[in-house]
């Protein structure tokens, strides 16, 4: 039986895929220097595809604690990042609905790190 704690975590990591499916929608790909020389559907697809080996990673390591301790803080440090850079041009994820992927993992995160400890 799952545990608060294991409950608390799927759910950042569904959040996480949340966002990736949004930043699809929201063609985050224009924002990294190595795909903005490609077409922009190349980009697309790269950007899509490499999602599968992220994706697979993920998966995998799921249920190791230090996997799960690094993954809860790059979800903090990732909110950061979209914070500091909300205003980029071509960052488009100032939508509530863009948020609510970005930022809920943050309090979920550190609640997580709480009951891990």
């Amino acid at each position: 039986m799952p545990t608060l704690a294991d409950l608390l975590f799927y759910l950042n990591i569904a959040l996480f895929f949340a966002h990736e499916l949004d930043a699809i929608q929201r063609r985050e790909w224009r924002f990294f220097p190595f795909l903005r020389p490609l077409s922009d559907s190349a980009a697309f697809q790269l950007f899509t595809a490499a999602h599968i080996p992220i994706t697979l990673l993920i998966l995998w390591l799921l249920p190791i604690r230090e996997f799960q301790l690094a993954f809860n803080g790059f979800l903090i440090v990732h909110a950061v990042l979209h914070f500091l850079l909300r205003n980029h041009p071509l960052l488009d994820f100032n939508r509530a609905f863009s948020r609510l992927w970005i930022y809920t993992p943050v309090p979920l995160s550190l609640l997580h790190l709480l009951l891990l400890s």
